[in-house]
This record gives structure tokens, sequence and C-alpha cells, in this order.
């Protein structure tokens, strides 16, 4: 018993420093994310919490323009617009996930996946107009990105054969232990065992 409590409180002081695996099933096959929980905390948390309310379940992948990115997310109803979040070292890259917006703080739930380097969409790059946060990226199945990325779509950049997300789900959440004043923490913890 004495073991038990330590280690509970450990994992509560970690518990805020988590890195969420997210799995998208798709009827082209799994896409595994990792998201970047302690850089982005606010926009991972309002995807994780539309992940655990299933609300991708069944969802398609609306938009798909091959060598650009494909995009994701339009389920009903829409969730209210969050504030976006920047952080200089993530940028939009190959296989990063990133919040779809018409504007400045008007994303919600429609995410895209770059199938290329794409920083033009950085919030620190020119043009100033298109911004994007980045909240995670694609650590397997990016072939299966790529592969949805190379479907036939319509005039409007719709693919012609449905691509859907069957579910998705939160996978695994692995402690980061980046924060020093928690490894410390837990240090402490050890030693009073």
């Amino acid at each position: 018993m004495k073991l038990v409590l330590p280690l509970f409180v450990m994992f509560l002081s970690f518990s805020g420093k988590a890195q969420t695996e997210i799995a998208i099933y798709t009827n082209y096959g799994t896409i595994n994310l990792a998201l970047y929980d302690t850089i982005v905390p606010n926009t991972v948390s309002n995807f994780v919490n539309l992940v655990n309310l299933e609300f991708y379940d069944g969802v398609i992948f609306h938009r798909v323009i091959d060598d650009f990115m494909i995009q994701g997310g339009d389920g009903t109803p829409v969730p209210p617009a969050i504030i976006d979040e920047f952080n200089v070292s993530l940028s939009n890259i190959a296989g990063t996930i990133s919040m779809a917006n018409s504007g400045p703080n008007t994303g919600t739930c429609q995410f895209f996946i770059n199938l290329v380097n794409n920083t033009y969409l950085d919030f620190n790059k020119a043009p100033l107009s298109s911004k994007h946060p980045v909240f995670g990226t694609t650590i397997n199945g990016f072939n299966i990105v790529e592969d949805i990325g190379a479907v036939q779509t319509d005039g409007n950049d719709a693919p012609l054969v449905a691509v859907v997300m069957d579910s998705v789900r939160v996978v695994s959440q692995v402690l980061a232990a980046t924060d020093k004043d928690a490894v410390n923490n837990n240090r402490r913890l050890v030693k009073i065992i």
C-alpha cells in the first residue's frame, strides 16, 4: 500500500506532461499520430476531447490535394472555435497534423495532415494571411496518408470514392519526462519509499 500511493501521486504529477498517441482507422489503413501535449496543450486537448466523444467516427477526409495535404474532421455539430496556439519549434512539414481554419482563432474540429513541407502555413512565415497551428506528427502509417493523397478527386478536391475515418481512438499516453521539476519530484517520491 505504501508503494501504491506514491506511484499514484507520481502519475498525477506526470499526467499533465503526457504525450498522447492517436490512431485514425480508415478504409485505407491506420494512421498513428503523436500529439504535442506539452507544447500546444489547448489544441491537443480540443482534439483529444473530440476523439473521446467519438466525434470523428464515420467522418470523411473531404478535401484531398496531392502534393499538399489531406483534410478531414468536418463533423457535426461543429464545436466552438479555439484560440490558435503556435510554437516556434513546430512547423508544417511533411507528416505533421495541423488545425484547419478560415482565419485567426477559427479552428474547431477540422484538421489536415501535410503530405509535403508546407512551411508557408507557419505563423512566422510569409504570407501572414494563412496560419495553421501544428499539434502532432505521424509516427506510423504515413504511407496511408500518401495513398489517400493520391486518390482521384473532383473539381472541389473531394475524393470520388469516400475516404472514411471508421474510428479515431486514443491509443496511449506516454509519460514525457521533459520537465526537470517533475523528474525531481518523482525522485523525491521514490526516496520516501
